[in-house]
This record gives structure tokens, sequence and C-alpha cells, in this order.
């Protein structure tokens, strides 16, 4: 038996048990947080609660080592107002080496607000309007996943 990153791999005559993909979630709302950790928990996926956005914003939080230490496959970050600020400082962390090959979920609470500050840059992002349905959420994951797997 192999321990990785608190998950358990099975060997079993030469063949794997599939692991199921790690999600880490950035949000601001424990209650949202909580729901779509059940979700995804008791789907295709294993989540980890990440932090607020704002812990990551004021330096409580290194993201560099929570991704390395944790190896999502997927990043949720929900980007709540004021819009123009906290993109800004979402594309800031998207540009860390540390995202590198991972997939990308943004959540936010006005769709078609957020649109209007990303421009041009939301064509490559799985944007997710809230109230979502959970299943959005799982559609934009597996998107997300086949983009990181496949970055052609």
């Amino acid at each position: 038996m192999l321990f990785i990153d608190g998950l358990t791999k099975v060997l079993m005559n030469q063949a794997t048990v599939r692991i199921k993909p790690v999600i880490a979630l950035f949000n601001a709302s424990d209650d949202t947080v909580d729901m779509v950790q059940r979700m995804l928990s008791a789907s295709d996926f294993s989540c980890l609660v990440g932090c607020h956005f704002s812990d990551l914003k004021k330096g409580r939080v290194d993201f560099a080592k929570y991704l390395a230490e944790r190896e999502p496959e997927v990043v949720i970050f929900d980007v709540s107002p004021p819009y123009a600020e906290n993109w800004n400082f979402l594309k800031t962390l998207l540009q860390n080496k540390a995202m590198t090959g991972r997939g990308l979920v943004v959540t936010t609470t006005n769709k078609m607000r957020l649109d209007e500050t990303v421009g041009r840059d939301s064509e490559a992002l799985e944007i997710v309007g809230k109230p979502y349905d959970l299943d959005q959420i799982k559609t934009a994951i597996h998107a997300a996943l086949k983009r990181a797997r496949d970055p052609r």
C-alpha cells in the first residue's frame, strides 16, 4: 500500500485502483465551501478545502507551498466583489509556476459582471455563476481536468 498526500493508493495484482482527482477550493463563503466539498467528495473527486481568498491576498497562506504539498489537479477560485481587484489578484496567482499543469475553475456571484471584467481572458476559463447547479461545477471541473491533462 502506498500513501500519497493523505490519499491511499492500493496495489492489487499489479493493477492500480484509480484515485479520485484532487480538487482545491478557495472561496469566501463557508456554506459554499461545505456544499461544494460534500458534492465533490460524494462524486468523482477528492476535495481539499483551500482557504478563504482573502487569506491568499493577505499572505496568511503561501499559495505555491499549499499547491506543492497537496498537488491538486484542479483549483477552484471564487472571485467576489470588487471584481477587478480580485480578478487582478487571481491573475497574479495564475502566473505562479505552482499553477503549471493544473486546471482552473472560477466561480462568482455575478458571472455577467466578471465576464465584463475578464474580457477575452474568459474564453480560456470555466466560469460558473451563482446560483449554480452542482452539475455545472462537475462539468467545469471535467473540462479543466481535460485541459490540464492535454494542454494542446
